[in-house]
Formats: structure tokens, sequence, C-alpha cells
């Protein structure tokens, strides 16, 4: 009723002091939601930066706590491998320049795709260890680069795998860890190009394989090989790795413990 009886001017002042209120709590409201903004901004930003301080703290530890191994690859003899009942080279025997094997040491026959996670994990997992067991002759370790994944990189790594072990038989680990090097990067996310000839051929020149090979490998490559090899695996086996164990399948290098798995030592102490 006081408002009926209000003048029209007290009406006009009335809704002006009303509006002036609803501006001032819009107005405190902005207010309240800009810091708020502002705070979850920083804490992103401070959470980030936490993130990447962690990263590269940690970076050189990531090794040890995924049990990947570095090592420097020894100089090799090298002969070639035919499968049974064929004229087929399907593998290479890998021993330790100088090292003389024993009559009863163990044979490990590897069939490898470059661009097979698993493939890459054993090599990560397992290089030091075989590299040290290859150096001594206590075992024979027989590579047999395969291309299954039907991937281009896969056919041109193993194509150029023989190719070494043909004409720079010493380089022949070196090479190897250096090409599963540049497949780990893409296989792990740290890279999203997958190599090429070019990768092939640096990865020769860093193992130390002279320049006149090097630079032949993609014209020389024997790709038919590839393939004859690729298929001759999967008339018998069916995934990469494939591991044999003086002729058997075996699984137990999963363990990543070559050492005790060929008998050679105490199997390594686990952490819970």
């Amino acid at each position: 009723m006081a408002n009926q009886n209000a003048t029209k001017a007290e009406r006009r002042e009335a809704a002006r002091l009303k509006a002036k209120k609803l501006q001032e709590a819009e107005a405190k409201r902005a207010k309240r939601n800009k810091f708020l903004t502002i705070g979850v901004i920083v804490v992103a930003i401070v959470l980030v930066g936490v993130a990447i301080w962690s990263i590269i703290a940690n970076g050189n530890d990531e090794d040890t706590a995924t049990g990947r191994q570095e090592w420097d690859p020894v100089a090799v003899q090298v002969e070639p491998v035919v499968k049974d009942g064929t004229d087929v080279t399907t593998g290479f025997s890998v021993v330790g320049e100088g090292a003389e094997l024993s009559a009863d040491a163990p044979r490990v026959d590897i069939y490898f795709d470059y661009m097979c996670t698993y493939c890459n994990d054993l090599e990560q997992m397992n290089g030091g260890d075989i590299n040290g067991i290859i150096a001594t002759g206590d075992a024979e370790f027989v590579y047999h680069p395969v291309a299954i994944l039907r991937n281009d990189f896969s056919a041109k790594g193993a194509a150029a795998f023989k190719y070494i072990a043909d004409n720079s038989p010493e380089h022949l680990l070196a090479f190897h860890k250096n090409v599963f090097e540049d497949t780990d990067a893409v296989l792990n996310g740290r890279s999203s190009t997958i190599p090429d000839w070019s990768n092939i051929e640096a990865a020769a020149r860093d193992a130390g394989v002279p320049e006149d090979i090097a630079s032949s490998i993609e014209e020389e490559a024997d790709m038919e090989w590839a393939s004859t090899t690729t298929q001759e695996f999967l008339t018998t086996y069916q995934g990469t790795p494939t591991v044999l164990l003086d002729g058997s399948p075996t699984n137990t290098w999963a363990a990543n413990d070559f050492p005790a798995m060929l008998g050679l030592a105490e199997p390594k102490a686990t952490t819970e």
C-alpha cells in the first residue's frame, strides 16, 4: 500500500537504488570469480611445473627403475644359419670376437621384428646381459630378423640386418642396438616418425660400419630375402619375439634374466 501511495519520483528513486544494489552485487560476484579463476590457473601452472621438474629430476633414474639396461656392444664373429631341410638362411649365429664356444654351450634363437613392442622390450631389458654372454662365448645366440608386422620398416630393418651381417659382421651387434634405439623412440611415444633408410644408414655409421658399406645399404639390401625368411618363420611360428632354447620354444625369457635362464648365474634378486 505504501508503494501505491509513493510519488512517481519516490518510485523512480527506489528502482534506481535497487538497480545500484544489483550492480554492486554483480560486481562483487564477478570480482570473486576472477580471483577464483586466477587461483585455479596459478595452481595448474604450479602442478605442471612440479610434473616437469619430476620428469627431469627422475629422468636419469628411469632406466634403472624400469629395468632397462645400458651397454657397449662387443665386436662379434658371425655365421649364417640355414633352416633345416631348406637352403634358406634364416638367421645369423653371433659369438664374441675371439671367443670360442664350448661343446655344451646352450644355443638361443631369437626371432624378432624391429617394430615389435615386445621385441624392443626384450632388447632394452636384456641387451646388456646378452652382450656379456656373447662376449665370453658362454652361449651361442642366433638372431633371426623377420617382418611379420607387414610394416615397411620391419622389412627394411630385416634386410639391413642381413646386409650388415654379410658385409660388416663385427659391427652387427652395435648396428642392431642402434636400430632398436630408433624404433624404441617410436614404440614408446617419443617420436611419431617411422625410421627409414636414412636412419638405418646412420645406425650403421654410428656402429662403425665403413662408409662405403653404410651408404650402399638401401641399394644393396635384399628385400626379397626379408620376405622369404618371414614366410619361412610363419610356417612354424606365429608371433615375435619367439625365443628357442636349444631348439625348444621358451617363455622364460620374459623374466628378463638370461643368465639364470641359461644356468649361468643364480636368479636376480627381485623387490616387492
